[in-house]
């Protein structure tokens, strides 16, 4: 059994001794006689990394989507005390490769299924959730219209309740767009049935001699991440947050200029964090964009919730701007980061998109001049949640 202080955050209420949260694959054996609920969520698929080497927005190009959470299976049925049950847990969505090893666009990995099945009982039970799918890519400067779909949902099967995770969030451009680079958030579980995606980017104008960054927020487990419309010439600059447990984010902050510094803005409620494994009342971060700064930063989603994107641009290439997007609370996806024109310091101390979150949230896609950074001591492609089985007495 995992241990709640790492799932819940410390100071989180104790739940009763009938009440299992597993983390990793293992065999469970029911210690009562009784009636149980299970609940298993796949893995969320990783967002896309997108490896730009040029140093401003209009060399940049391609798009990176975020992963999709992981299927969530339900079910209740009588138990013996004894009775076993095989659990394997989807791990989500990671590379394995060393940081330094990343030198090319890449798409997600799929998060892992995760299945619980009757080992040695009366009852025959064989619940899986899948994983999620891994965030897509668009390399190189294409001028076509085209799509980029989010990371797919990982489906489910085997319960009496089955849900498809939320997707990614996706990018769309008209044609004659290609000076410039997106990212969007990851997906959220569909706890309650709904499946919620990142954020969504809409390049719906011609603004082929424009150069833009934009990001977005992933989704929590009530709302999406906030979406963004580039829709006037005179927005260049544009983040969301992440959704929260009841609601989706506002749409984005715009900037006329590059050169604006944007100020954070949260999504949803602010409702105190949840004590309870399936009640989610987590509010989503805000979204950061920095220019010529020392810090594009947010907080991490409330438990249930997505966080926000995070994005910036150093036009200054001896100063060092760094880019830090924390991962969604439990069941939520992570925001993107977008980070255009790095030099490395000795002082440098990370670069990473948004994680999903524990439960299954889908990760938020990468996209910066990464790979050549070699003063930075803290270089992520941030992985999507790890899958979880969850056992009650009922």
């Amino acid at each position: 059994m995992s241990n709640l202080t790492d799932f819940f955050g410390a100071g989180a209420a104790p739940i009763p001794t009938a009440q299992f949260v597993i983390g990793e694959s293992k065999t469970f054996t029911s210690p009562l006689t009784g009636r149980i609920k299970v609940i298993i969520t796949g893995g969320g698929g990783q967002g896309a990394f997108v490896a730009n080497s040029n140093q401003y927005p209009n060399q940049n190009y391609g798009d990176g989507t975020g992963g999709g959470a992981g299927g969530y299976s339900e079910k209740i049925f009588n138990v013996i005390a004894g009775d076993t049950f095989t659990v394997t847990i989807g791990a989500g969505g990671a590379t394995t490769l060393a940081m330094d090893s990343i030198s090319s666009t890449r798409v997600g990995n799929n998060g892992g299924n995760t299945t619980f099945v009757t080992a040695s009982a009366a009852e025959s039970v064989n619940m899986t959730a899948n994983g999620g799918g891994g965030g897509q890519i668009q390399s190189g400067a294409n001028t076509s219209a085209y799509t980029v779909a989010g990371g797919v949902g990982g489906t489910a099967s085997g319960g009496d309740f089955n849900y498809t995770g939320g997707a990614g969030g996706s990018i769309t451009r008209i044609a004659s767009n290609n000076a410039n680079a997106m990212t969007t958030g990851g997906g959220a579980v569909a706890l309650y049935g709904s499946a919620y995606r990142g954020g969504n980017i809409d390049i719906s104008l011609d603004l082929s001699g424009y150069y833009l960054i934009g990001a977005t927020g992933g989704a929590g487990v009530g709302g999406n991440g906030g979406d963004i419309d580039f829709n006037v010439l005179e927005h260049r600059a544009a983040i969301s947050s992440g959704g929260s447990a009841t609601k989706s984010a506002d749409s984005y902050i715009g900037s006329r200029s590059i050169s604006t510094t944007l100020p954070s803005t949260s999504g949803g409620p602010t409702n105190n964090p949840t004590i309870s494994i399936i009640d989610a009342q987590g509010s989503g971060s805000g979204g950061k964009y920095a220019y010529n700064a020392s810090l594009s930063q947010t907080n991490s989603g409330g438990f249930g919730a997505g966080s926000g994107a995070g994005a910036g641009y150093n036009v200054n290439r001896t100063a060092h701007l760094y880019c830090r997007v924390y991962g969604g609370g439990g069941f939520g996806g992570g925001g993107a980061c977008n980070y255009i024109n790095d030099t490395a310091s000795s002082s440098a101390v990370g670069h990473y998109a948004g994680a999903g979150g524990t439960g299954g949230g889908g990760s938020g896609a990468f996209n910066s001049k990464f790979h050549n950074l070699s003063g930075l001591t803290d270089r992520r492609w941030s992985p999507g949640g790890d899958g979880l089985c969850i056992i009650m007495f009922v």
